[in-house]
């Protein structure tokens, strides 16, 4: 009896040290997220169409771990579409409802995503193989479908169910469906797109880099 006491008192005590661990390193990212006010420039905010892509390192424990997970020397964490909703620029993309109120395809104003994005991590592309700027629309307008079917977030990373979907899911299956390519089918074979790595969208053969505030 006394052992499963102590059993007891040591994982209550471990649970407690984890707790306590993500609920400081939540209080510093937000912390680093205030003081940092991060923004595009007014010359920057006009290089951006409609249908590019944007990607970031995200503040918290969870954006740190996929970047840790993935082994990805970009440093991002997460990607969404740019496009335009009322003349105004607003992003799309899948969230979990553990980091958001609304869980799965998501809208979100352009400027609030970027203040919740780590300093100098914001990274926004273009794919090359669009035909002009309104073929290359077809990204955003693919995004808005899924964001109007209100598809919740893959917490399980499965590709093989359609009812959920992931961020780079996202961006995979709008250009499936949009330009009938596969993005990731030059970088990795079917049964390891589980892990989709972001740098796909740095593959100068097929995105064009427009914006990098990696190396500023």
């Amino acid at each position: 009896m006394k052992k499963i006491y102590v059993f007891l008192i040591v994982l209550i005590s471990l649970i407690l040290s984890i707790y306590l661990f993500l609920l400081f390193y939540e209080y510093r990212s937000q912390q680093e997220q205030v003081f940092y006010n991060y923004t595009l420039s007014q010359n920057e905010m006009s290089l951006l169409k409609d249908g590019d892509i944007i990607l970031r390192h995200g503040y918290g424990f969870v954006s740190d771990m996929i970047v840790k997970t993935l082994n990805d020397s970009t440093g991002i964490s997460h990607c969404a579409i740019l496009t335009k909703y009322k003349g105004h620029w607003i992003i799309i993309h899948s969230v979990s409802s553990t980091l958001s109120d609304v869980d799965g395809v998501q809208w979100q104003d352009l400027r609030t995503f970027i203040n919740q994005s780590k300093k100098k991590s914001i990274v926004v592309v273009r794919y090359k193989h669009a035909k002009d700027d309104f073929d290359l629309a077809l990204i955003g307008s693919g995004a808005k479908y899924y964001l109007q079917k209100k598809i919740p977030f893959d917490n399980a990373f499965d590709l093989k169910d359609s009812s959920s979907i992931y961020c780079s899911e996202l961006l995979w299956k709008v250009f499936k469906n949009e330009y009938n390519v596969d993005i990731f089918e030059s970088k990795y074979r079917p049964e390891h797109y589980d892990y989709m790595k972001f740098d796909t969208f740095l593959d100068t053969s097929n995105f064009e880099i427009i914006i990098d505030h990696r190396n500023k």
